[in-house]
């Protein structure tokens, strides 16, 4: 009589990476989808992948541009032993006024079909996942070393099914 949307199967069991997108806190932002864009490529042509160039912006709190009761209550939230709902102050004109926007050029990544938005990077990152390339061929070349002895080890380790007929 009172059967769990579980066992009925007409709900969605376990987690999905399309709800959760929204809530995932990014230090750049970027309006998505972008007005304004380099023209989009493709990360290679058996991907789906899509990157581009559009401009985004880091918001920063300044704690001396806030009034002295904001002040006060942002530091009992950071000062307390036990976390405060989410640390957050509650929105006012007073707060967005005390917010700086930095504008910042960034390269984003996005899902070529569904174009959900997956990650954004300041130029100062790809500098540095520019610097991290030859200790990633490394990696790489390391484990394409390794690829025979894990299949050899995975083939001992696969699942046989035992017959249990007579």
């Amino acid at each position: 009589m009172f059967l769990s949307a579980v066992l009925r199967g007409w709900r969605q069991r376990g987690w999905r990476w399309d709800t959760l997108q929204r809530g995932r806190r990014r230090v750049v932002h970027i309006e998505y989808p972008p007005r304004k864009r380099s023209p989009v490529k493709k990360l290679h042509d058996s991907y789906d992948k899509l990157l581009f160039v559009c401009q985004g912006y880091i918001d920063r709190l300044s704690i001396e541009k806030l009034p002295p009761a904001l002040q006060k209550q942002l530091q009992e939230i950071r000062s307390s032993p036990v976390p405060l709902y989410d640390g957050r102050l509650p929105w006012s004109e007073d707060l967005q006024k005390a917010i700086k926007r930095t504008p910042v050029p960034c390269l984003a990544f996005a899902t070529g079909h569904s174009h959900h938005l997956l990650e954004v990077f300041t130029m100062e990152e790809v500098l540095a996942l520019e610097r991290l390339i030859p200790e990633i061929r490394r990696g790489f070349a390391e484990l394409k070393k390794r690829l025979p002895e894990e299949e050899a080890a995975s083939a001992r380790a696969r699942h046989r099914a035992l017959d249990l007929t007579e």
